[in-house]
């Protein structure tokens, strides 16, 4: 009380207390607490390739590509349709997937609904490659794509237990990926067609995240005019994600309970890279989300070769950034969700000869 009565302490404590007693009976407003966006779930179909191009697995390379660039957009969750990917394994086991749904996609867009109806998703996309075509002039490469992006619900009729009648696409586009101009290149269309399939990946994902198609160019990039600075997004993107799911060295908290890793099958060399294959893990209590790959080049340490970027669809990858008379060896592990982790799993060495 002698204090309380002090010439010194007693304005400011008068100052307090008159500012607690406001803060506490005055209304003030509150922001509404905002609801979470719901993700959107889409199955990505495999990619049909009628460019009659010829080029080695550029179908496969296509549906790669669209995952990926796919899976950078904000409020969509893509999942590769494929029969050894763990959800179609089980649905087909419940005897929910039937042998005409296998054989769903572009050729088959009643079933590919129905698939996305049992598999719970919100839409499907469709995608066709429709000509890649070489630019000796400048010399680059323009690769067209095809897509369709479909609704499930809006196109399935539950009286009947099939997709409707008239099917209606949410959006159906064409886009143009391009590769850089190379003055004077005499070399493989091989990276030609990974950059234009870049670019096209990336236009298409623009679309699905609600860009309109006619505003995207079809110009080829040139090289020359890049920003210096064009490389901080994705560098930053890497880094973030080694981040969370461990760096090169692998110095994460280890395994988790439960957590099965992939099983290597074997892995080819081709012209153009190194094809890893393998097997799933066998069903868990666990969300299996993707798979991380490491390499190590002539027995130096494992680094990251993709990170969380091959969805659990995927049973194979290629690693085109190779050099002819390097020897690789190659790991993988599952990784679950809340960024759980399986063991590694090694692969043989193999020599590429380029």
């Amino acid at each position: 009380m002698t204090l309380i009565r002090s010439h010194r302490l007693a304005g400011p404590i008068a100052v307090f207390l008159t500012i607690a007693t406001i803060v506490t009976i005055v209304p003030w407003p509150v922001a509404p607490v905002q609801a979470a966006e719901r993700t959107t779930t889409v199955l990505l179909f495999p990619a049909v390739d009628e460019s009659g191009s010829e080029i080695p697995d550029l179908a496969e390379m296509t549906t790669n590509k669209l995952q990926i660039a796919m899976a950078g957009v904000e409020g969509i969750e893509v999942t590769e349709f494929h029969p050894s990917s763990p959800l179609v394994r089980r649905a087909e086991s419940e005897g929910r997937l039937l042998a005409t749904h296998m054989q769903a996609g572009v050729s088959n867009l009643p079933a590919a609904i129905e698939v996305g109806h049992i598999l719970g998703m919100d839409g499907i996309v469709l995608a066709t490659v429709k000509s890649v075509d070489v630019h000796n002039s400048a010399r680059y490469l323009t690769v067209t794509l095809k897509g369709q992006y479909f609704k499930v619900g809006p196109n399935y009729d539950p009286a009947s237990g099939q997709a409707s009648r008239a099917l209606q696409p949410e959006r159906s586009f064409t886009v143009v990926g391009a590769s850089r101009t190379r003055a004077n290149y005499t070399g493989s269309d091989r990276p030609l067609v990974r950059e234009a399939l870049d670019d096209a990946a990336s236009k298409f994902a623009q679309v699905m995240a609600g860009t309109p198609a006619g505003e995207l160019t079809a110009k080829p990039i040139h090289s020359k005019k890049e920003s210096k600075w064009k490389w901080l997004g994705p560098l930053l993107v890497l880094g973030v994600a080694a981040f969370i799911i461990g760096s090169s060295g692998g110095g994460d908290s280890g395994p988790a309970a439960g957590a099965a890793p992939p099983i290597p099958d074997h892995l080819t060399v081709e012209d153009y890279g190194i094809i890893l294959y393998w097997d799933p893990p066998p069903p868990t209590d666990l969300t299996l989300v993707s798979y991380q790959i490491q390499r190590s080049t002539n027995g130096g340490p494992y680094a990251n070769v993709n990170v969380g970027i091959c969805g659990i669809g995927c049973t194979q990858w290629t690693d085109f950034d190779v050099a002819a008379g390097n020897n690789y060896r190659y790991r993988i592990r599952a990784i679950y969700s809340s960024s759980q982790v399986s063991e590694w799993r090694q692969f043989e060495a193999v020599n590429f000869i380029g």
